[in-house]
């Protein structure tokens, strides 16, 4: 199949000032690595260029900007040094050193899995692997990551949606469709590279720690915290996200749903790691290295607070962490229909809250929903007050994690809390698989597909009547999916028995973006605060790191590239200048950052009348 050639992309060809690749090649292009610069351009197309330095000399073959600019490095007949120490079966055949079989493609990206792929970018990338693939007749198995081929040095390109690429890639260049087994295998990775792009990584789901975390039950990724990066120029390593700890060494760290694995980074030497160096958080003595991970644990939820060991709801955690999950949000206040106002903090498993200004007593979601059901009582608490309550968590849960109202009824919701699949993780996103289309949903003890009607059927659309649900496991045959599954099924045999729904699968999207209010903290409210300016600070990122600079007293809003705003002050400094800090630069900012950006200028323009023409970008002087 020819590719569409209507809206061909130009290829530029510069040569690099430093010779570090070999001419020729020992025999044909079998493979395509992609690859993560974890740099900024043109800083890390002129380091490319260069070769990288003489200590470590680097080389590829295609380098593509954010703005899809694609750039030609070496020819595809040398071979360039980019995959390094690296294994992968080739055409049936087991090999190592992956250089003399590929081309290398560098993508422009930070590769911290939260720096976002533009369109553009995507779109050339897309459009330069179609044409490499049926140039160079590449089986779909041999389009990789540099993470695939280099498991435990390599972790990029972190937070790219590759599966969904390869599907888009392979569209039409295959002769023969796809086996059913193939398309549910297809399935399966999908479902778990959305589990972990949800938690902010392209970490291959076999390495580090996930195969630990499913054998314990744990539940899906929920972050994977990293240092800030100090260099650039190459893509981070696995030994690069050690975190130091307390004066206990430096670890691996990642955060499931039901606890937090660490192990040091020395265990990364091996493949894979000995399980016997994997430590639990639960299982971790109280004590110095005990409090470092808590504040880990709490600090990647609630960036302003941390962990706070006076505070009841973390108290409560330390007793229930099993029941609980780990935490997923800030603790921060909430005000049902009634007027009643709550503090709240929502994890993995149920969610906690306590009256202002009792803070002492704590109620969970799983109890008001037994309340609501009539099934017990709770003290203080009548059913219409605990209905209430409970519907203002869900509320909360759904708005802030997915992005979407809360429908009790909707298939999804329904189907989760049925089956205590846990909190949502992330928004859903839709997958073409074959002639099959799939809505892809994450939450805390399992990642679900449901089989859509066709490809622009809307979540908040009721679904025809008789949808089946069943376990991704059961095939439904030899010739078709199913209609919900499970990436647990895959995990575990877990077959869930067949039923049927009815019904709209979600609840509307909210057209506003997440806000999480860690300001208000006071019994009264304030007058709107006069703005003379407006300005608009990059910082480095993440929004965990960036708390701790000096500067942040200034702040008053912050925005991170998923578009979630943090408010932090409640109003201006004297000089009456409003600081909104947003993660990374502008101008490589996504497309939800700009949209929360400018949702959030509305808003204060039209609750605080200040002139949109005072709004200056940069650091203020």
């Amino acid at each position: 199949m020819m590719i569409n050639q209507e809206t061909p992309m130009q290829i530029e060809q510069i040569p690099m000032t430093r010779p570090h690749y070999q001419t020729g090649r020992k025999g044909r292009v079998r493979m395509i690595v992609l690859h993560a610069t974890a740099g900024r351009g043109p800083g890390d197309l002129n380091w490319l260029r260069a070769g990288g330095d003489e200590r470590r000399p680097v080389s590829t073959h295609y380098y593509i900007s954010k703005q899809g600019r694609i750039v030609q490095l070496v020819d595809d007949a040398n071979t360039a040094w980019h995959a390094g120490v690296s294994r992968w079966p080739v055409d049936g055949k087991q090999v190592s050193g992956c250089n003399a079989y590929s081309l290398g493609i560098e993508l422009e990206n930070l590769n911290t899995g939260r720096d976002p792929y533009p369109a553009a970018q995507y779109a050339a990338a897309l459009w330069l692997c179609r044409t490499l693939v049926l140039r160079h007749d590449i089986p779909r198995n041999q389009l990789v990551r540099h993470l695939d081929i280099a498991p435990g040095r390599k972790t990029d390109p972190a937070g790219f949606p590759w599966q969904r690429f390869v599907n888009e890639v392979y569209t039409d260049l295959v002769p023969t469709p796809p086996t059913p087994p193939e398309l549910v295998a297809q399935l399966q990775a999908h479902l778990l590279d959305l589990a972990y792009r949800t938690a902010g990584s392209g970490i291959s789901a076999g390495w580090p720690l996930f195969t630990l975390a499913q054998q314990a039950k744990l539940g899906m990724p929920v972050a994977t915290p990293t240092p800030r990066r100090t260099t650039t120029g190459t893509a981070q390593d696995d030994q690069d996200r050690g975190i130091a700890l307390a004066d206990a060494g430096t670890f691996v760290v990642e955060i499931y749903a039901g606890d937090l694995l660490y192990a040091p980074v020395e265990a990364f030497t091996a493949t894979p790691p000995d399980p016997r160096q994997v430590l639990r958080l639960s299982q971790t003595p109280a004590g110095p290295l005990r409090d470092a991970l808590l504040e880990l644990l709490f600090r990647q939820a609630d960036p302003v607070n941390g962990y706070r060991p006076d505070w009841a709801h973390h108290q409560h955690l330390l007793k229930n962490l099993a029941s609980l999950g780990v935490p997923i949000g800030p603790n921060q206040r909430i005000t049902i229909s009634n007027g009643s106002a709550y503090v709240c903090q929502h994890f993995a498993y149920d969610s906690l809250c306590s009256p202002v200004p009792n803070w002492k007593t704590i109620y969970r979601l799983s109890d008001l929903s037994a309340v609501a059901a009539g099934t017990r009582s709770l003290p203080g608490l009548t059913k219409t007050q605990a209905t209430l309550l409970r519907r203002s968590l869900l509320d909360s849960l759904y708005r802030e994690q997915a992005g979407r109202q809360f429908e009790e009824q909707a298939t999804l919701v329904r189907y989760a809390l049925d089956k205590q699949l846990g909190a949502p993780l992330g928004a859903p996103e839709t997958l073409e698989l074959g002639e099959a289309h799939f809505l892809l949903m994450p939450f805390a003890k399992d990642v679900l597909a449901c089989r859509l009607p066709s490809a622009d059927w809307a979540y908040d659309r009721p679904v025809p009547t008789g949808t089946a649900i069943n376990g991704l496991a059961a095939t439904l045959g030899e010739t078709s999916l199913p209609e919900i599954g499970h990436l647990s099924a895959y995990l575990s045999g877990y077959t869930q028995p067949p039923g049927s729904v009815a019904g709209q699968l979600l609840g509307q999207e909210l057209a506003q973006p997440r806000l999480h209010d860690l300001s208000r903290w006071h019994d009264a409210p304030q007058p709107p605060p006069t703005i003379n300016q407006i300005i608009l600070w990059p910082t480095p990122g993440p929004l965990t790191s960036d708390l701790a600079l000096p500067v942040v007293d200034f702040w008053h809003y912050y925005i991170q590239r998923d578009g979630t705003i943090t408010r932090l002050r409640e109003t201006p400094t004297t000089d009456t200048n409003m600081i909104i800090a947003s993660e990374g630069d502008l101008n490589h900012a996504s497309p939800r950052q700009r949209s929360a950006l400018a949702w959030l200028l509305r808003i204060l323009h039209a609750t605080c009348a200040f002139d949109l023409r005072q709004v200056q970008i940069g650091v203020p002087r």
